[in-house]
């Protein structure tokens, strides 16, 4: 069977690198590693699907130094090549009676199979290239705890709940920490009661003490830095889970199969950040959620102008939507699927009422104009325009693998789905044209490739720009040849050229603000994947189990500093 590596990097600093360990464009591992004088630290170790962690880490930092490798919590997907390291520490309150085994290679397969998307491809690798004698014995770590690297030190703080020995490990003289699945912008928590979420908003408030404010947060599925807001609002997530203000929560559907499917698996979610938890659990709250009374959509402010929205079909799948509230219009850009008609009601709860609200939209993709209808007035570029209408049906059967085909999420979606938007309802826009907001300009931007009539919107005043499927750390370019890609390259230098250096972007599918280094990390993949150097790229699974590119073998992932370019070889 070919090679497959499913590894990438991008440095951050003199003795930084940050690792993906990636089975799909959607399902990504962060693994740390930490240079000392003395030591090499590498931070959790992914499933040990490939055996390739160590050469590959020892390619970019050497052989002359041992590599000790500390996991923040035991479970499977973060102890799996833990075994090919000099010294492996992980809390010893994770392993025992009564624990998952995380080396059983029956259940590692089967993760392997969700994590990749089903693609038989990667799993059949991952089945023959497994570790599969990778049972290690872990020293223990406990709170407090130093590891002296040689000229770095890097200090364990104890923060159980996504595991009763989940750990984060903190540089406090860079200001950086690795927080495994325990702070993330979803915290699956599927076992804590009520009194449970007490206790972990103490272990929140206790985490945010003790760190600097400014401390830079790598949580482990997600492969861009965080802020401590992160932890602020799981806190706040607590106090409304411990008040059990939930009743409008949407299901949070799992990646995995066998466990599916649960209506008492709900999302909360305050400013974007989530936490997954048993309904049933919770005082008071043993009654299921009414279908029609449940809420997808979620927001946070970035500044008094400036807010994301997020459509939550998964906690996995998500839409991210813009919106820019003028002195006297509204602008908001893609509205989603069009699951129901609640988003501009959703929007005008914190934008307010009284204005004209617009929708302009970056793309003709299905899951970004559903909603347009909602709204006073629709933009979008001529060449995706006669693409339209996007029908019902097809909007329906696109959204639910969204979900994780939640059976929630689709009798919800019958009953809700949206009529489609016509083409003599849009009015079109072109490069350079400008949204006159009253004291706000948003700028639009022709971003061409994912489709031919892909926007960007710019916001000067600002300096953040929302950049749709078109640069986001898995983009998707699978209709292109080689001359596209390079032509695409050109079109991202002409974007970074015409927009302030610190602009702060956002895309379509994931929540937090990307910095600029991610359209040079797409860049260099569109490059690397036009010049040939592809060896070893994995098959690239789409979610929508009902499109040509699953189980497609020509669908390939580039990966560039941890970004992903999803490509087809038949067209190169």
């Amino acid at each position: 069977m070919a090679y497959m590596s499913f590894l990438s990097h991008e440095q951050f600093s003199d003795r930084l690198f940050i690792l993906t360990e990636g089975y799909s464009m959607v399902h990504r591992f962060t693994i740390g590693c930490v240079i000392g004088d003395e030591k090499v630290m590498v931070i959790d170790s992914g499933l040990g699907m490939h055996g390739e962690l160590r050469r590959y880490i020892e390619g970019l930092v050497g052989t002359d130094k041992p590599i000790i490798c500390v996991c923040t919590h035991g479970h499977l997907d973060h102890v799996g090549s833990a075994c090919l390291f000099d010294e492996a520490y992980c809390s010893l309150k994770d392993f025992g009676p009564g624990k998952m085994d995380p080396f059983d290679p029956i259940r590692r397969y089967c993760d392997v199979v969700d994590f990749s998307l089903e693609s038989n491809l990667v799993s059949n690798y991952c089945k023959e290239h497994m570790i599969k004698d990778n049972r290690v014995e872990f020293r223990d770590i406990k709170d407090g705890d130093i590891f002296d690297l040689g000229g770095v030190k890097i200090e364990a703080i104890a923060v159980p709940g996504h595991s009763e020995g989940s750990m984060a490990f903190y540089n406090r003289e860079e200001n950086y920490c690795f927080t495994g699945d325990a702070i993330n912008t979803d915290v699956h928590l599927k076992r804590l009661t009520t009194e449970g979420f007490r206790a972990y908003k103490k272990v929140m408030e206790n985490f945010i003490s003790r760190v600097d404010p400014g401390v830079t947060l790598y949580p482990a599925h997600l492969p861009m830095p965080m802020t401590i807001d992160v932890a602020k609002n799981l806190v706040k997530v607590c106090d409304d889970l411990i008040a059990g203000d939930v009743d409008h929560d949407p299901p949070a559907e799992g990646i995995f199969h066998s466990r599916k499917n649960d209506r008492n698996i709900r999302g909360h979610y305050v400013n974007n950040t989530c936490i997954v938890y048993n309904r049933s659990l919770l005082d008071g709250k043993n009654t299921p959620v009414a279908v029609n009374d449940v809420c997808y959509y979620s927001h946070e402010q970035w500044s008094p102008r400036v807010y994301t929205v997020t459509i939550n079909y998964s906690t996995v799948n998500r839409i991210t939507l813009m919106v820019f509230i003028g002195d006297e219009k509204i602008l908001v850009i893609d509205s989603g699927h069009g699951i129901d008609n609640k988003l501009r009601r959703y929007i005008e709860s914190f934008a307010g009422t009284g204005k004209p609200m617009l929708c302009a939209m970056t793309h003709i993709g299905i899951d970004h104009g559903g909603a347009a209808t909602l709204f006073d007035e629709v933009y979008m570029h001529k060449n995706d325009r006669a693409k339209l209408p996007m029908s019902r049906e097809k909007r329906y059967i696109d959204a639910q693998p969204f979900s994780n085909y939640s059976t929630e999420f689709a009798e919800y979606t019958v009953q809700n789905m949206l009529d489609p938007l016509y083409p003599e309802d849009v009015k079109e826009i072109t490069d350079g044209d400008v949204f006159h907001l009253g004291g706000l300009d948003v700028e639009c931007i022709f971003t061409p490739g994912h489709s031919a009539g892909h926007m960007a919107y710019y916001c000067a005043q600002e300096k953040v720009c929302f950049t749709g499927d078109a640069m986001n750390v898995d983009t998707h370019l699978k209709s292109m040849s080689r001359k596209g890609l390079v032509e695409y390259v050109d079109m991202i230098e002409r974007f970074i050229n015409r927009v302030a250096p610190d602009t702060v972007t956002f895309s379509a599918h994931l929540n937090r603000p990307h910095a600029m280094r991610v359209p040079r990390n797409i860049q260099a993949a569109c490059l690397e994947i036009a010049s040939g150097q592809t060896y070893g790229d994995p098959q690239g699974e789409a979610i929508q189990q009902h499109i040509g590119a699953f189980h497609n073998p020509n669908i390939k992932m580039h990966y560039h500093g941890n970004c992903c370019v999803v490509y087809n070889t038949s067209t190169l």
